[in-house]
């Protein structure tokens, strides 16, 4: 592995750190000061929104004046804009922020996987993805816990003012990453002509961003308000509910580092299709669990098991489309992910507040998750009969 590619996940890790910690805590923060669900799915929703709008014009900048200067400029202005979430708590304040501040947290991790891309070949693509997202997650483990015990500790606003100072410190690593390729001449129409593209591409991107839309539709009515529903559910502390989503982090980390050497052995469609079928049982006995044991484990065995296949399936999609425009359909699927977690978002308020709201959620969740794997089975198909596949992973099952 290079030294910049190196550097570049050290930028990720500690970002991811940070990014954690205020994750697990912020709707604590709410619950704590007054706001109820529906409040705190309608500010979840603003978030989606801005990062499907921005997120496309971020992904231009990125590309036009370079990613490094657009990752160093939204972990500023991600962190600048927390301070202020947590000092002026006020709802109309916070509705409006939001919009802006989701577009800033999750362009983060559209612009890594792009500018990895620029970093690597066919050869390491694989290898480089599944340490780079273990890497994440392991992080998101540790920041996960720490954000928990700070929360109890030292209160939920000074756990998320020390998100905001370590989510800013986090440029600091960033400054030794070279900038990337640019493309100073792209114009903003040319975001949305694909029609240079293969039809094998063609099929590629549309069946990724309808899988793209189902996985966030159904992860989006209970993976942002895990810790949420842990609270509403078994009364857990900051704490514990951080435990809880660290044995999550975990095993998706373990997994994500070992899915280059399972895909190369079971081929990168079997692992990702076996794995996406077994987490829809999974999802639906979390609708039936009582027992806050069995239910943190089946959490985190299905967080782990849906995670794991991120850099395989990230690494053959951005691998089959134009090398130019990957920053494109990377913008593209944030954008039909966050509408799709937006929208789900604005459900989980209602949902939650019908007799049994917590069982349903997760049924109606698993049935997005199968739409998402016949659209992950299309996806496929043609790849498996040309080279691609073998060429990343030396196996086109």
């Amino acid at each position: 592995m290079s030294k910049k590619i190196r550097e570049l996940i050290l930028f990720s890790f500690l970002s991811s750190v940070s990014w954690s910690i205020y994750k697990v805590i912020f709707n604590l923060f709410l619950r704590d000061i007054g706001f109820d669900n529906n409040f705190i799915g309608r500010i979840t929703s603003f978030e989606m929104i801005g990062s499907a709008i921005l997120g496309i014009i971020i992904a231009i900048i990125g590309d036009k004046y370079g990613k490094k200067k657009t990752l160093f400029t939204i972990s500023i202005g991600f962190g600048i804009l927390l301070f202020l979430k947590v000092n002026f708590p006020v709802p109309n304040f916070l509705l409006s922020i939001a919009f802006l501040s989701g577009s800033f947290q999750t362009s983060r991790m559209m612009l890594l996987n792009s500018y990895l891309i620029d970093l690597t070949d066919v050869g390491n693509r694989g290898k480089t993805f599944g340490i780079n997202f273990g890497v994440m997650m392991g992080s998101g483990l540790f920041g996960n816990f720490l954000g928990g015990l700070l929360g109890d500790i030292a209160g939920f606003k000074n756990a998320l003012l020390i998100a905001a100072i370590l989510y800013i410190s986090s440029n600091i690593l960033l400054c030794k990453v070279p900038e990337s390729k640019k493309t100073k001449n792209l114009k903003f129409k040319e975001v949305f002509d694909i029609s240079a593209f293969t039809p094998v591409e063609k099929h590629v991107v549309k069946y990724h961003l309808l899988k793209s839309f189902f996985i966030a539709f159904g992860a989006g009515l209970f993976v942002n308000f895990g810790n949420i529903i842990f609270m509403d559910l078994f009364d857990m502390s900051a704490s514990m509910i951080g435990f809880a989503l660290s044995i999550a982090q975990l095993g998706a980390g373990i997994g994500s580092m070992l899915s280059h050497k399972i895909s190369k052995k079971m081929g990168p469609y079997k692992f990702a299709s076996f794995f996406y079928f077994i987490v829809i049982p999974l999802i639906i006995s979390l609708g039936f669990l009582k027992n806050p044991y069995m239910f943190t484990i089946f959490y985190a065995v299905r967080f782990s098991f849906l995670n794991m296949t991120n850099p395989v399936i990230t690494t053959v999609v951005l691998s089959n489309i134009p090398s130019n425009r990957v920053t494109t359909i990377n913008s593209w699927r944030n954008s039909v992910d966050h509408i799709s977690r937006a929208f789900a978002a604005f459900v989980f308020g209602i949902i939650v507040s019908l007799p049994s709201g917590y069982t349903w959620l997760f049924l109606i969740s698993s049935v997005f998750y199968a739409l998402g794997l016949v659209c992950l089975v299309k996806m496929f198909k043609p790849l498996r009969k040309g080279t691609s596949l073998k060429d990343l992973y030396g196996n086109n099952a």
